[in-house]
């Protein structure tokens, strides 16, 4: 959530697998990385349509026969619903936000990690303000907590009608992705998202759970290159072989 086509781990992985010889692309979602003037629309996380018409189009346009898709985090949830939707993907999720409601009370429970989220959505919606006058999003920017701030966001910005029928729309736990076939890589020591939220998972999703890694990090040595960068090649390479 947040993250963009410039975010260091995008940038890294991308590098990665363009040096490897694959052809890569990177996909920003709405209101991600600078694009909050494009669109009076809001983003948030049941926006899959424009995401799955977007991909349908790029291949339409360029016409390869193998794809694969990589997210992490909220992305990676985006990317195994998206597989969900043209299974002829080759999906890999680091880190996927599989369960949001217990995502975010996680977050809620960290100080770090709750200031970095809310400053971060204080300074979207006042871009998104400058660009688009009519809104007004004075009252949520006096909330101090993530449920807090997402109950207020799912009741006037989205069609949901509560944050119960929001996070359900979105969460990929049990049965959800049921015949799916995809490889999620998650670690034990991940601040953010529990490695309890990937118990019954389908047989058809290849979990891969590390004791280290972090939040989609994974970070080793002193120069702060990132394991999963080759991990991902690696992954991609056998499935396209």
């Amino acid at each position: 959530w947040e993250g963009n086509v410039n975010s260091n781990y995008i940038l890294g992985t991308g590098a990665k697998l363009f040096s490897a010889g694959f052809d890569v692309f990177r996909l920003n979602f709405r209101d991600h990385g600078d694009t909050h003037h494009l669109n009076p629309g809001l983003f948030h996380s049941c926006r899959l349509d424009e995401v799955v018409h977007s991909l349908r189009n790029l291949q339409d346009r360029l016409g390869a026969e193998r794809w694969g898709l990589a997210g992490f985090s909220l992305g990676g949830n985006f990317a195994l619903r998206v597989v969900r939707e043209l299974p002829h993907l080759t999906g890999i999720a680091i880190c996927p936000a599989i369960a949001p409601e217990a995502t975010m009370h996680q977050i809620d429970r960290s100080v770090v990690y709750q200031k970095y989220f809310i400053n971060k959505w204080r300074k979207i919606w006042q871009v998104k303000a400058t660009a688009f006058p009519q809104y007004n999003f004075d009252d949520v920017l006096r909330l101090s907590t993530v449920s807090a701030i997402t109950d207020y966001f799912v009741r006037h910005h989205t069609p949901f009608s509560s944050t119960d029928e929001y996070f359900k729309a979105y969460d990929l736990s049990g049965s959800a992705l049921e015949n799916v076939r995809a490889h999620v890589l998650c670690a034990q020591d991940d601040p953010i998202i529990s490695v309890a939220d990937f118990h019954n998972l389908p047989d058809t999703i290849e979990l891969k759970v590390t004791q280290q890694g972090g939040h989609g990090a994974y970070i080793e040595g002193w120069d702060m290159a990132s394991w999963v960068d080759d991990y991902v090649v690696d992954f991609f390479r056998r499935r396209f072989a």
